[in-house]
């Protein structure tokens, strides 16, 4: 079995659903779970790229969340590119909106979540990711207020410590570097081609924002 495989690569791409005009792809490589590089993406085929170039150097792993395009005002080398950094450049407060959740405790979802299971993707780490139908964005630039709800929403719990926006997770198709010769890559346990219908709705009301 190939380490790379771009079909899947370009899967995780479309489910993320990171349009330009949202915000950008934050790329990170970790070697034995520190982080040796970083890449802001404005599009598909730079990402697909430089997963590539460096699939077989460290983990790679992406951000669920669109990143605001105003980190490029700092890290202008950043885009589309990665570039050798031992330190996070980004913060929850750089979070544009959210197009996704993933949830790393399928067995604690609520029953509203529940309804989703059968359209969405597992993560090779068994974790499930639901694209949202519509970008929730961060209200007031509070995204704190943001993550206590829709961890309500999902867990029944308005709680910090179990959904960040600033999440990253591994980019299936690319290098599992702790693989075996079988099984040398990360894939997805079940992928789905969905976008889940009436999900932001649900969460947030139809004008597409929290309130108290």
């Amino acid at each position: 079995m190939k380490r790379f495989h771009e079909r899947d690569v370009r899967r995780f791409y479309d489910l993320l659903q990171h349009k330009s005009d949202l915000g950008l792809t934050q790329l990170n490589v970790l070697d034995g779970g520190n982080l040796i590089g970083v890449g802001l993406f404005d599009n598909e085929d730079d990402f697909v790229s430089e997963c590539s170039r460096y699939n077989t150097l460290g983990l790679l792993q992406a951000g669920v969340n669109p990143r605001s395009s105003h980190l490029l005002d700092s890290y202008g080398g950043l885009q589309n590119r990665i570039r050798t950094l031992f330190s996070d450049v980004v913060s929850k407060e750089d979070i544009a909106c959210v197009t996704g959740v993933v949830i790393s405790e399928p067995g604690q979802i609520t029953e509203a979540a529940l309804a989703y299971q059968k359209d969405i993707s597992v993560l090779g780490d068994g974790a499930l990711f639901f694209p949202m139908d519509r970008e929730i964005p961060i209200e007031n630039s509070r995204p704190n207020r943001t993550a206590r709800q829709i961890a309500e929403w999902f867990l029944g719990e308005a709680t910090l410590s179990r959904i960040d926006l600033t999440s990253m997770v591994s980019v299936p198709g690319t290098s599992d570097p702790e693989g075996t010769w079988f099984h040398p890559r990360l894939q997805f346990r079940k992928y789905r081609p969905y976008i889940l219908d009436g999900i932001s709705e649900s969460i947030c009301g139809e004008r597409g924002e929290f309130h108290d």
